[in-house]
């Protein structure tokens, strides 16, 4: 099987509030050819769009978003069903796993408390305020 040489077209943001302070901007990138997605984010103050341009994904998997309302913060993970997270939030390591559905889960309730994750492609284009609770997803058409 030959490496596919990307095309990739324009997919589209999300973008993060806490309230009405903007935390990240989330794009992604889908290959017109293979599908694949590259994702890329910005944080306020940068407006490069390379400067937070994640790595190109090797294998078939998802880009999830990962908000801990805990400690205000959003990250990308590039996720397969049944594999695990390892998120680090109030000096202390947490094992998120993700099922068939591509939805998080924990061996302890607790563990979940003020943690939410969503596919990118899912929610996209669109906004999340986490200062809601639940955090509230307006997706645009």
């Amino acid at each position: 099987m030959s490496e596919c040489s990307h095309e990739y077209v324009y997919g589209g943001l999300l973008n993060v509030f806490d309230g009405k302070k903007l935390l990240k901007v989330f794009e992604y990138w889908k290959c017109r050819r293979c599908g694949k997605v590259r994702v890329g984010y910005r944080s306020p103050g940068y407006t490069s769009p390379t400067d937070g341009l994640l790595p190109e994904p090797r294998d078939d998997g998802r880009w999830m978003i990962l908000i801990c309302k805990q400690t205000k913060n959003v990250e990308a993970y590039y996720v397969k069903s049944r594999e695990k997270i390892i998120h680090t939030c109030r000096n202390r390591e947490r094992e998120l796993y993700i099922d068939d559905e591509y939805k998080i889960l924990s061996k302890d309730m607790e563990e979940l408390e003020g943690h939410y994750g969503f596919l990118l492609e899912d929610i996209s284009p669109g906004v999340i305020d986490i200062s809601k609770d639940p955090v509230k997803i307006i997706k645009s058409t």
